[in-house]
């Protein structure tokens, strides 16, 4: 995580405090550049209070302004454990054979064949 850029990385804070907080992987697979949401967290003491919703508004709005300098890609990736979150953003489900051509670690993974985590993307628009 020490490689991320600064604005790969986003902070909710509450009276001066943080509450939440998500990272963005810029990644390589190939020749196809990609974002990875790889993680969001909210406080124990404060989810459900729309802090996820606020922060993943904020990551796909930057996605969506092409102009802004270092945004070349238009598409966002995750593997996540709570599909039904991500899908309220207009994330899709990959195919594991899609997971498989974008994650390395997913191909050496001894879990892969029960893995518990859904590949998704969320396309701008």
């Amino acid at each position: 995580m020490e490689e991320l850029e600064p604005e790969d990385f986003v902070l909710a804070e509450r009276e001066g405090n943080m509450i939440g907080c998500a990272a963005l992987v810029r990644e390589m697979s190939g020749e196809k550049k990609f974002l990875e949401l790889h993680s969001i967290a909210i406080h124990p003491n404060f989810r459900g209070k729309g802090i996820g919703t606020r922060l993943m508004d904020y990551l796909i709005n930057t996605l969506r302004n092409p102009d802004k300098p270092g945004n070349p890609v238009c598409e966002l990736y995750v593997r996540t454990t709570a599909p039904g979150f991500f899908e309220k953003f207009g994330f899709v489900k990959l195919q594991d054979a899609e997971k498989l051509l974008l994650w390395a670690d997913c191909k050496s993974c001894e879990h892969f064949g029960k893995c518990s985590q859904h590949a998704m993307k969320y396309s701008r628009v």
